[in-house]
């Protein structure tokens, strides 16, 4: 039986938050709860960029499926973002934000016992009085089934990303996509060789349009195992994602970088 997309927000407890950046999308893995109408997360403010979520609130969300052949979910909202920066807002909505934290810690009851084990490690931009609370109203919510994987390989990722980052997401085909087209989009989409990407047919991106592909393939409890990759980057006429920058992050470390122009006759083989 196909699980319907409320179904999947009730049941499910990590998606990917999409908003749009000061030079194209953003994507941020996170775990949440359903409140049967918003989406609650809590993150740090550097991680989802809280500041750019306060100038344009529109966002989507992206809720993969539980199990293999299952469809996701796509959800578009606008955040409402509660921090210390806003303290009337906490003291007018503590009562709710308070509940919908329980809830989100019970729901996630792993990922919260990680972070008490890695509370020694934690730099100061995690700490409880950099975060924030995300509340997002779910105005739109339709399912979306991901692209199957094809035949072929994983693009390299550039040498600018570090070699442990790289292995670590090395054969990964399955990503998340975010784009601008007008409205901000979010798709699951399986990427090849080149950096060719294949999403489902309705949010294909058109060319021209700022993209960002992002893995999060060694997401655990514990926050300083956590790997992942963003790339960001220019949609080419033929469909592939031209890579401008990257960002990496390996536990509590993020990183970045340019990638730098290819050069002919070069070839760059993974570690």
């Amino acid at each position: 039986m196909t699980t319907a997309p409320e179904e999947l927000l009730a049941r499910a407890t990590r998606c990917a938050l999409a908003a749009r950046g000061a030079d194209g999308p953003d994507v941020a893995p996170m775990v949440f709860w359903w409140d049967g109408a918003a989406l609650w997360m809590a993150a740090s403010a550097a991680r989802v960029h809280a500041a750019g979520l306060r100038g344009d609130p529109r966002c989507a969300v992206y809720v993969p499926p539980l199990a293999e052949g299952e469809p996701g979910a796509v959800a578009h909202g606008s955040a409402r973002v509660y921090s210390l920066d806003d303290p009337v807002g906490l003291v007018l909505h503590t009562p709710v934000i308070s509940a919908a934290m329980a809830a989100l810690a019970a729901r996630n009851a792993g990922s919260l016992l990680g972070y008490v084990r890695d509370a020694p490690h934690l730099p100061h931009r995690w700490w409880p009085g950099t975060r924030v609370v995300l509340r997002v109203p779910v105005e739109h919510l339709a399912g979306v089934e991901p692209p199957a994987v094809a035949a072929g390989v994983a693009p390299a990722l550039p040498t600018v990303v570090p070699a442990d980052v790289r292995r670590a997401v090395a054969g990964a085909r399955r990503l998340v996509l975010a784009y601008a087209d007008g409205d901000l989009q979010v798709t699951p989409a399986v990427w090849a060789a080149g950096y060719r990407l294949t999403t489902p047919p309705a949010l294909r991106p058109p060319p021209g349009v700022r993209a960002a592909a992002t893995l999060d393939v060694a997401s655990t409890a514990r926050p300083r195992r956590a790997v992942g990759v963003t790339v960001l980057g220019t949609i080419a006429p033929d469909g592939h994602l031209r890579p401008e920058r990257v960002t990496s992050w390996h536990g509590f470390d993020t990183a970045t970088v340019a990638v730098p122009r290819p050069t002919a006759g070069g070839v760059t083989l993974p570690d």
